[in-house]
């Protein structure tokens, strides 16, 4: 069945499978299409725009995804983990006169939000949706890392710097989608690779250079073997310890990877699934970004989770039957939930720990048959949600996400940006709000990126007092200490763009959540995939893919 999005009016279809779904959660049917739904749920979630403020209870300075002109305190992990403050002081009674949402926004506005998502870290104040990592610096969604920098979604890695979904490495710089990788250079989807650069798709393979799609191999360059001397000589007249020569290198590899075929979906061991980047999955429609994870729709970065549709960043520990959710992990049967962890038949609520049973609540931890973070007897509870949620399917907030009005971020902060970019000018046509960061770092002297020494060998080690101009945004950004040790470790220059802006650039590598019609360019059989029809790349389905490879 088809409908129109309510937001953008663009059609989309509604599966027989989706509506026994809706109906074993007792939500009504969308009215949003997919990307718009998306869309509402990314726009509350921060994970990278952090602040300097203090501890509303402490008094402490702290690192907070939320400035200082926040309308509701902010604590620091101690005091928001601890007995000094009680969420239920600030509950309220239900009103059935007025919207529930309008009513969850009074507390929200009230109640005290968890500064940043940083457990069990060391060294690492400047992390967010992260755990157990030490000596990391602006990381997120990141989690038992040591020693690495500006990254994001990544596990195990140890002494690497600008990555995304990189996995149990070490010495890595601009990989992408990379697991079990040592002192490799610009990667992406490469598996148990060793001293290799520029180079895609590669499987167990040392000293490659500007490869891909090669299995087993050692000491070749753009899929020709060559001698380790012949390597050797050519990395060397990359001159990739200068910035000229990085960019320069890096321009000839986005050049040269059109030469070879990239496959149609990157699926590995998965049955029955539509979306890319998956693996180890099992009927999963539409789905990108995702593993381990079986009978799920309309999901981004998932892991573990079963049985669940419309969600963001679930994952981790086991989740099952969830709808309407991001950041969450370990729930069973909730719906509409932003940050909550390890709790079942949660229903509009957000930050809410090891809770049961709550409607409406946030900042709990612990706490069963909660609404608006007033507490219940077990039948009260019951009979009042009951209520509520027949309030909600007639105003037609039920089933749906927190309205765009209670994020307490702007949109550019947002995961939103990340997926669905929008100019400053239709964002604040759309009031969705827009935060400029002009802060300047407390340094010595701000130098223009275009004046910094070429070769690494030429910075001196007094750039850590200077700020460097962004060549690209004039966004001025400091390098740390760390920083320019791995550099130099690494033979590697400074770079000239902004951190921010060199996520950026690795964003636009990652695949769009979008499915194309086209055929295979070499057996033209029809075939989905997440390379548009106008993309350069050469394309083809898997079995051409394979016999390529193989």
């Amino acid at each position: 069945m088809q409908q129109s999005c309510t937001q953008c009016g663009s059609s989309f279809d509604i599966r027989n499978e989706d509506q026994v779904f809706y109906a074993s959660m007792n939500v009504p049917e969308p009215a949003c299409c997919i990307a718009c739904r998306s869309q509402l749920r990314c726009m509350h979630r921060n994970e990278r725009s952090l602040y300097k403020r203090t501890c509303d209870l402490c008094k402490k300075e702290i690192v907070a995804m939320y400035g200082r002109d926040a309308t509701f305190p902010v604590y620091c992990q101690s005091c928001f983990f601890s007995d000094k403050w009680n969420p239920l002081e600030y509950g309220t009674a239900f009103d059935p006169a007025r919207p529930f949402f309008d009513q969850y926004a009074d507390l929200f506005k009230r109640v005290p939000h968890l500064g940043i998502i940083n457990k069990q870290s060391q060294n690492s104040e400047y992390c967010n949706y992260a755990y157990a990592n030490r000596n990391c610096y602006l990381t997120s969604g990141s989690h038992q890392e040591e020693d690495c920098l500006y990254e994001a979604y990544s596990t195990k890695n140890r002494d690497s710097i600008d990555f995304l979904h990189v996995y149990s490495s070490e010495l890595v710089y601009e990989c992408l989608f990379s697991s079990n990788c040592y002192r490799c250079v610009a990667l992406e989807h490469c598996e148990d690779c060793t001293e290799c650069h520029f180079s895609r798709d590669l499987k167990g393979c040392k000293h490659c250079l500007f490869c891909a799609n090669l299995h087993q191999k050692e000491y070749c360059i753009a899929n020709k073997q060559c001698t380790k001397e012949e390597l050797a000589a050519k990395l060397a007249s990359l001159n990739i310890h200068t910035w000229s020569g990085l960019k320069q290198a890096k321009k000839q590899w986005s050049e040269d990877t059109l030469h070879f075929p990239v496959r149609a979906l990157y699926q590995v061991q998965c049955q029955n699934c539509t979306g890319g980047t998956l693996s180890n999955c099992k009927n999963m429609s539409l789905c990108h970004f995702g593993a381990d994870s079986e009978d799920c729709a309309y999901g981004c970065q998932v892991d573990k989770t079963m049985s669940s549709m419309d969600f963001d960043y679930m994952g981790y520990d086991k989740s099952e039957r969830c709808y309407q959710t991001i950041g969450c992990q370990g729930l069973f049967g909730c719906i509409t939930c932003n940050a909550c962890w390890h709790g079942s038949g949660l229903r509009c609520c957000q930050f809410c720990f090891s809770c049961n049973n709550c409607f409406g609540c946030a900042s709990l931890q612990q706490k069963s048959n909660c609404i608006l973070n007033r507490e219940y007897s077990k039948e009260e509870y019951t009979k009042l949600v009951a209520t509520i949620i027949e309030r909600m399917k007639h105003t037609g907030e039920w089933g749906t996400f927190f309205p765009a009005q209670l994020t307490p971020f702007a949109y550019n902060e947002s995961m939103a940006m990340d997926w669905f970019p929008l100019s400053r000018e239709a964002v604040e046509k759309q009031s969705l709000g827009w935060r400029q960061n002009d802060e300047i770092p407390d340094v010595k002297k701000v130098i223009p990126a275009a004046k910094l020494p070429d070769p690494i060998d030429d910075i001196p080690d007094d750039v850590l007092n200077w700020a460097i101009q962004c060549e690209r945004t004039q966004r001025p950004f400091k390098i740390v200490k760390q920083e320019l040790a791995f550099y130099r470790k690494m033979r590697l220059p400074i770079p000239h763009l902004h951190p921010e802006e060199r996520h950026r650039e690795r964003l636009k590598k990652r695949h769009g959540r979008t499915l194309w019609k086209r055929n295979c360019m070499k057996c033209q059989q029809p075939i989905q995939t997440t390379y548009a029809p106008d993309r350069p790349e050469k394309v083809y389905c898997e079995s051409c893919y394979l016999s390529e490879v193989y």
